[in-house]
Protein backbone atom coordinates (compact mmCIF):
# COMPACT_ATOMS: atom_id res chain seq x y z
CA UNK A 1 0.00 0.00 0.00
CA UNK A 2 1.17 3.07 -1.00
CA UNK A 3 0.16 6.62 0.72
CA UNK A 4 0.86 10.14 -0.81
CA UNK A 5 1.55 12.89 1.53
CA UNK A 6 0.81 16.60 0.86
CA UNK A 7 3.45 18.69 -0.77
CA UNK A 8 5.96 20.51 1.62
CA UNK A 9 8.41 23.81 1.28
CA UNK A 10 11.83 22.91 1.78
CA UNK A 11 14.14 25.85 2.85
CA UNK A 12 17.84 25.66 4.03
CA UNK A 13 20.15 28.35 5.28
CA UNK A 14 23.24 28.40 3.29
CA UNK A 15 25.93 30.53 4.93
CA UNK A 16 25.01 34.20 4.30
CA UNK A 17 22.28 33.17 1.84
CA UNK A 18 19.07 31.45 2.26
CA UNK A 19 18.00 28.93 0.33
CA UNK A 20 14.06 28.45 0.12
CA UNK A 21 12.84 24.85 -2.82
CA UNK A 22 10.49 23.77 -4.29
CA UNK A 23 7.27 22.66 -2.64
CA UNK A 24 7.95 18.80 -2.56
CA UNK A 25 5.70 15.73 -2.67
CA UNK A 26 6.58 12.77 -0.76
CA UNK A 27 5.36 9.39 -1.15
CA UNK A 28 5.62 6.39 1.70
CA UNK A 29 5.44 2.82 1.21
CA UNK A 30 4.00 1.37 4.17
CA UNK A 31 5.51 -1.74 3.14
CA UNK A 32 8.79 -1.15 3.84
CA UNK A 33 8.92 2.39 5.39
CA UNK A 34 10.66 3.91 2.77
CA UNK A 35 10.28 7.57 1.51
CA UNK A 36 10.50 9.32 -2.11
CA UNK A 37 10.50 13.07 -3.17
CA UNK A 38 9.08 13.80 -5.93
CA UNK A 39 10.53 16.97 -7.87
CA UNK A 40 8.50 19.27 -9.29
CA UNK A 41 7.76 17.85 -12.96
CA UNK A 42 6.76 14.34 -10.79
CA UNK A 43 9.74 12.36 -11.42
CA UNK A 44 10.79 10.03 -8.41
CA UNK A 45 14.03 10.50 -6.87
CA UNK A 46 15.45 7.54 -5.18
CA UNK A 47 16.00 7.33 -1.56
CA UNK A 48 19.85 7.37 -0.05
CA UNK A 49 20.16 4.60 1.88
CA UNK A 50 23.53 3.25 4.25
CA UNK A 51 25.10 -0.03 4.49
CA UNK A 52 21.97 -2.00 6.45
CA UNK A 53 19.65 -0.52 3.90
CA UNK A 54 18.26 2.38 5.93
CA UNK A 55 16.95 5.80 4.32
CA UNK A 56 19.31 8.20 5.36
CA UNK A 57 18.74 10.59 3.07
CA UNK A 58 15.72 11.94 0.31
CA UNK A 59 16.89 14.99 -0.50
CA UNK A 60 16.32 15.25 -4.17
CA UNK A 61 19.89 16.07 -5.67
CA UNK A 62 18.51 16.92 -9.00
CA UNK A 63 19.84 20.67 -8.53
CA UNK A 64 19.08 21.77 -11.81
CA UNK A 65 15.17 22.31 -11.26
CA UNK A 66 15.37 22.23 -7.21
CA UNK A 67 16.37 25.66 -6.35
CA UNK A 68 13.86 28.28 -6.74
CA UNK A 69 15.03 31.59 -5.72
CA UNK A 70 17.93 32.51 -3.74
CA UNK A 71 17.84 35.32 -1.73
CA UNK A 72 21.12 36.95 -1.01
CA UNK A 73 21.20 39.66 2.76
CA UNK A 74 24.78 40.70 1.53
CA UNK A 75 27.86 39.27 -0.22
CA UNK A 76 29.21 35.96 0.39
CA UNK A 77 32.69 35.23 2.16
CA UNK A 78 34.91 32.94 1.68
CA UNK A 79 38.31 33.44 3.82
CA UNK A 80 37.70 36.61 4.90
CA UNK A 81 37.41 37.58 1.21
CA UNK A 82 34.14 39.61 -0.69
CA UNK A 83 33.30 37.78 -3.63
CA UNK A 84 29.85 37.70 -6.21
CA UNK A 85 28.89 35.21 -8.45
CA UNK A 86 29.80 35.03 -11.67
CA UNK A 87 26.86 33.34 -13.63
CA UNK A 88 28.56 29.65 -14.77
CA UNK A 89 27.25 26.82 -17.17
CA UNK A 90 26.28 23.73 -15.53
CA UNK A 91 29.20 21.12 -16.80
CA UNK A 92 28.04 17.74 -18.38
CA UNK A 93 30.64 14.72 -18.18
CA UNK A 94 31.82 15.65 -21.95
CA UNK A 95 32.08 19.30 -21.33
CA UNK A 96 34.03 18.19 -17.96
CA UNK A 97 36.16 15.69 -19.27
CA UNK A 98 37.33 18.01 -21.65
CA UNK A 99 38.52 20.63 -19.47
CA UNK A 100 39.98 18.23 -17.38
CA UNK A 101 42.27 16.71 -19.94
CA UNK A 102 43.09 20.39 -20.25
CA UNK A 103 43.84 20.87 -16.86
CA UNK A 104 46.17 17.62 -17.09
CA UNK A 105 48.35 18.61 -20.13
CA UNK A 106 48.84 22.22 -18.32
CA UNK A 107 51.34 20.47 -16.21
CA UNK A 108 54.73 19.01 -16.67
CA UNK A 109 54.69 15.49 -16.52
CA UNK A 110 57.20 15.38 -13.57
CA UNK A 111 54.44 17.20 -11.44
CA UNK A 112 51.53 15.27 -12.54
CA UNK A 113 53.84 12.11 -12.08
CA UNK A 114 52.37 10.89 -8.45
CA UNK A 115 48.59 11.70 -9.67
CA UNK A 116 46.47 9.98 -11.93
CA UNK A 117 42.55 10.52 -12.68
CA UNK A 118 39.55 8.37 -13.52
CA UNK A 119 36.77 9.14 -15.91
CA UNK A 120 34.37 11.43 -14.52
CA UNK A 121 31.52 8.47 -15.86
CA UNK A 122 33.68 5.47 -13.69
CA UNK A 123 32.28 5.92 -10.43
CA UNK A 124 28.23 5.73 -11.80
CA UNK A 125 29.24 3.33 -13.95
CA UNK A 126 30.38 0.92 -11.20
CA UNK A 127 27.00 1.37 -9.66
CA UNK A 128 25.36 -0.21 -12.49
CA UNK A 129 25.53 -3.92 -11.77
CA UNK A 130 26.27 -4.61 -15.50
CA UNK A 131 29.45 -2.27 -16.07
CA UNK A 132 30.71 -2.70 -12.85
CA UNK A 133 33.80 -5.37 -14.53
CA UNK A 134 34.42 -3.48 -17.04
CA UNK A 135 34.91 0.05 -14.65
CA UNK A 136 37.29 -2.42 -12.79
CA UNK A 137 39.26 -4.01 -15.55
CA UNK A 138 40.08 0.03 -17.16
CA UNK A 139 40.93 1.31 -13.24
CA UNK A 140 43.62 -1.80 -13.32
CA UNK A 141 45.60 -0.83 -15.84
CA UNK A 142 45.80 2.61 -14.00
CA UNK A 143 48.51 1.18 -11.29
CA UNK A 144 46.76 3.52 -8.93
CA UNK A 145 48.41 1.97 -6.18
CA UNK A 146 52.12 3.79 -7.46
CA UNK A 147 50.10 7.37 -7.16
CA UNK A 148 50.09 9.34 -3.74
CA UNK A 149 47.02 10.92 -4.87
CA UNK A 150 43.91 9.47 -7.32
CA UNK A 151 41.27 12.06 -8.47
CA UNK A 152 38.00 10.24 -8.51
CA UNK A 153 35.24 12.93 -9.94
CA UNK A 154 31.59 12.00 -9.14
CA UNK A 155 28.78 12.67 -10.59
CA UNK A 156 25.34 12.12 -9.51
CA UNK A 157 21.90 13.42 -9.94
CA UNK A 158 23.20 16.20 -11.41
CA UNK A 159 25.77 17.06 -8.51
CA UNK A 160 29.32 16.80 -8.66
CA UNK A 161 31.82 16.21 -6.14
CA UNK A 162 35.22 14.74 -5.49
CA UNK A 163 36.90 12.12 -4.18
CA UNK A 164 40.65 11.51 -3.75
CA UNK A 165 42.19 8.53 -3.30
CA UNK A 166 45.52 9.50 -0.81
CA UNK A 167 48.56 6.94 -0.61
CA UNK A 168 46.86 3.66 -1.52
CA UNK A 169 49.85 1.24 -1.70
CA UNK A 170 51.63 2.53 0.85
CA UNK A 171 53.36 0.27 3.69
CA UNK A 172 50.90 -0.07 6.94
CA UNK A 173 54.60 0.62 8.71
CA UNK A 174 54.81 4.21 6.76
CA UNK A 175 55.42 6.63 9.38
CA UNK A 176 55.65 9.97 6.60
CA UNK A 177 52.08 8.93 4.48
CA UNK A 178 48.58 7.52 5.97
CA UNK A 179 45.81 6.18 3.58
CA UNK A 180 42.75 7.87 3.25
CA UNK A 181 40.01 9.11 1.22
CA UNK A 182 39.11 13.15 0.74
CA UNK A 183 35.53 13.72 0.15
CA UNK A 184 35.64 17.82 -1.33
CA UNK A 185 31.95 18.36 -2.07
CA UNK A 186 30.63 22.22 -2.35
CA UNK A 187 26.70 21.54 -0.89
CA UNK A 188 27.67 20.00 2.21
CA UNK A 189 23.77 20.56 3.40
CA UNK A 190 23.06 17.92 1.40
CA UNK A 191 24.91 15.26 3.25
CA UNK A 192 28.28 14.03 1.11
CA UNK A 193 28.30 11.01 3.19
CA UNK A 194 25.41 9.59 1.54
CA UNK A 195 27.74 8.15 -1.21
CA UNK A 196 29.76 6.43 1.61
CA UNK A 197 28.64 2.97 1.36
CA UNK A 198 29.28 2.95 -2.52
CA UNK A 199 32.30 4.55 -2.13
CA UNK A 200 33.58 1.60 0.36
CA UNK A 201 31.74 -1.07 -1.86
CA UNK A 202 33.87 0.49 -4.80
CA UNK A 203 37.14 0.89 -2.95
CA UNK A 204 36.74 -2.98 -2.18
CA UNK A 205 36.62 -4.11 -5.21
CA UNK A 206 39.37 -2.21 -6.23
CA UNK A 207 41.40 -3.73 -4.06
CA UNK A 208 40.37 -6.88 -4.82
CA UNK A 209 40.67 -6.43 -8.94
CA UNK A 210 44.32 -5.16 -7.94
CA UNK A 211 45.05 -8.80 -6.88
CA UNK A 212 46.27 -6.64 -3.03
CA UNK A 213 47.07 -8.40 0.41
CA UNK A 214 45.24 -6.19 2.39
CA UNK A 215 42.10 -7.47 4.52
CA UNK A 216 38.64 -6.83 4.03
CA UNK A 217 38.83 -5.50 7.43
CA UNK A 218 41.68 -3.39 6.83
CA UNK A 219 40.16 -1.89 4.01
CA UNK A 220 37.48 -1.02 5.87
CA UNK A 221 39.13 0.91 8.19
CA UNK A 222 40.40 3.62 5.45
CA UNK A 223 39.25 6.83 6.68
CA UNK A 224 36.91 9.29 4.56
CA UNK A 225 37.32 12.12 5.57
CA UNK A 226 35.21 15.33 4.63
CA UNK A 227 37.27 18.52 4.45
CA UNK A 228 35.59 22.45 4.54
CA UNK A 229 35.90 23.40 1.25
CA UNK A 230 34.28 26.36 -0.44
CA UNK A 231 30.48 26.17 -0.90
CA UNK A 232 28.58 26.86 -4.63
CA UNK A 233 26.60 30.24 -4.80
CA UNK A 234 24.67 28.70 -7.11
CA UNK A 235 23.03 25.65 -9.06
CA UNK A 236 25.85 25.25 -11.52
CA UNK A 237 28.94 25.72 -9.67
CA UNK A 238 29.31 22.16 -8.58
CA UNK A 239 30.96 21.10 -11.53
CA UNK A 240 33.47 23.78 -11.91
CA UNK A 241 34.67 23.79 -8.53
CA UNK A 242 35.61 20.20 -8.70
CA UNK A 243 38.00 21.25 -11.64
CA UNK A 244 39.12 24.24 -9.40
CA UNK A 245 39.61 21.23 -6.34
CA UNK A 246 41.87 18.85 -8.80
CA UNK A 247 43.61 21.98 -10.29
CA UNK A 248 44.72 23.29 -6.68
CA UNK A 249 45.70 19.73 -5.64
CA UNK A 250 48.27 19.21 -8.42
CA UNK A 251 49.46 22.99 -8.00
CA UNK A 252 49.71 22.46 -3.79
CA UNK A 253 49.53 18.67 -2.35
CA UNK A 254 52.57 17.74 -0.68
CA UNK A 255 53.99 14.66 -1.79
CA UNK A 256 53.54 12.88 1.34
CA UNK A 257 51.00 13.68 4.65
CA UNK A 258 50.07 11.78 7.86
CA UNK A 259 47.06 11.81 9.50
CA UNK A 260 48.30 13.64 12.04
CA UNK A 261 48.92 17.09 9.77
CA UNK A 262 45.26 16.37 8.21
CA UNK A 263 43.73 19.24 6.81
CA UNK A 264 46.52 21.76 7.91
CA UNK A 265 48.46 20.58 4.65
CA UNK A 266 45.14 22.51 2.81
CA UNK A 267 45.69 25.92 3.37
CA UNK A 268 42.97 28.52 3.72
CA UNK A 269 44.63 30.43 0.55
CA UNK A 270 44.48 27.20 -1.48
CA UNK A 271 40.33 28.30 -1.75
CA UNK A 272 39.09 31.64 -2.79
CA UNK A 273 36.41 33.05 -4.91
CA UNK A 274 38.36 35.10 -6.73
CA UNK A 275 40.60 32.76 -7.74
CA UNK A 276 37.95 30.31 -8.65
CA UNK A 277 36.62 32.67 -10.98
CA UNK A 278 39.81 33.76 -12.32
CA UNK A 279 40.27 29.74 -12.77
CA UNK A 280 37.16 29.43 -14.70
CA UNK A 281 37.99 32.17 -17.42
CA UNK A 282 40.99 30.79 -17.89
CA UNK A 283 39.47 26.99 -18.56
CA UNK A 284 38.83 27.64 -22.27
CA UNK A 285 42.79 29.10 -23.43
CA UNK A 286 44.31 26.16 -21.10
CA UNK A 287 46.33 23.93 -23.81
Amino acid sequence: MKLRSASKKVTSNLGDNEVVFVELETEINSGYGTEFVYDPQGEKTEPVRDVVGSVISSFPCNFSNVPQRLRTKRKRKFDEQEALSIPKKRLDSRVFDDYLKKIWKSFPEDKRRPFAYFDSLWFSLYRTASSKDKVLTWIKKEHIFSKAYVFVPIVCWSHWSLLIFCHFGVSLKSTTKSRCMLLLDSLEMANPRRFEPDIRRFVLDIYEAGDRPESKNLISRIPLLVPKVPQQRDGNECGNLVLYFIYSFLQRAPKNFTMKEYPYFMKKEWFTFEDFDGFCGRLDSLN
